[in-house]
């Protein structure tokens, strides 16, 4: 094996073991492990309390503005009734507007986001927008009934405040109250990433470097299945985390692809990446 080769593969050993390495220690707030019956793993990667709480306040601006809007459909119907033609005394207006009000205070506060983590596989508005979703702790999907369970107990969770979080993290899915009663977690959606690596990078910069790599640059299978670990999981990082893994890699096959001038590391893997992906060889 010559030494070119030898740095290729001591530099796509540390990408494997940097994956390995946090998937064997990771940190609170990463990773949750689910062992299904046929004992195939899966992991999940926990939602913290700031994703978490980000989503809820979202939550809590759309059910504002749900509310308003009910409640304004709702009182300038009653409006037109007092105005109209119908015998409709201001009392029954204002019983009606009351019952009205308390009732949709109670389905905002207790089914609202229940029901759309039953009928929306796991996800709120505020969720969906903030990429979180809830699963059962066996990574299913939830049902209705623990929905509402975990919905209701909510608000012991408020009532608790900053001890809230300390129950969070005394378990290795960050659950609340709610959660730890309804056997349920909220992890994050990783369909965006699955999405934006399947699909073909469009970035200037990847583009740029890509139409410069030779077309009879090849590279090994064993080398393909690094960068496909390192693109699938690279939007899991920091840029500078990315950067610091993506360079000694990038260093050795840029110049053995011929490029003499100074690249961006990551973008350089991703175009790579795509290049292999055009080689019917390497898939």
């Amino acid at each position: 094996m010559s030494e070119s080769e030898s740095n290729v593969k001591a530099a796509s050993s540390t990408i494997e073991n940097f994956w390995r390495s946090n998937e064997a220690e990771p940190p609170i707030d990463t990773s949750y492990n689910v062992v299904a019956p046929e004992n195939v793993a899966f992991q999940y990667r926990v939602a913290g309390p700031f994703s978490r709480s980000w989503a809820y306040m979202l939550d809590l601006i759309f059910i504002a503005i749900y509310l308003t809007i009910s409640l304004l459909g709702v009182g300038f119907f009653l409006f037109e009734l007092l105005v109209g033609k119908f015998d409709f005394s201001e009392k029954w207006a204002e019983a009606l507007f009351a019952t009205f009000f308390f009732f949709n205070l109670v389905f905002v506060c207790w089914f609202w986001n229940a029901l759309f983590e039953a009928y929306w596989n796991g996800r709120t508005l505020g969720k969906a927008i903030m990429g979180l979703r809830t699963l059962t702790v066996d990574g299913g999907p939830i049902g209705l009934g623990s929905a509402l369970l975990r919905n209701v107990l909510r608000y012991a969770d408020l009532f608790l405040g900053p001890f809230g979080v300390l129950v969070m993290g005394t378990n290795d899915r960050m659950a609340r109250l709610g959660d730890l009663a309804a056997g349920t977690m909220v992890v994050v959606d990783r369909k965006k990433f699955r999405d934006k690596t399947t699909l073909a990078f469009k970035e200037p910069i990847v583009l740029n470097i890509e139409a410069k790599i030779p077309e009879d640059f090849e590279i090994s299978p064993a080398l393909h299945k690094t960068l496909a670990l390192y693109v699938s999981r690279r939007l899991e990082i920091s840029p500078f985390r990315r950067y610091e893994i993506a360079a000694p890699l990038a260093n050795i096959l840029s110049k053995k692809a011929g490029i003499s001038y100074r690249i961006e590391p990551d973008a350089f893997l991703c175009a790579l990446y795509q290049r292999s992906l055009g080689l019917d060889r390497h898939i």
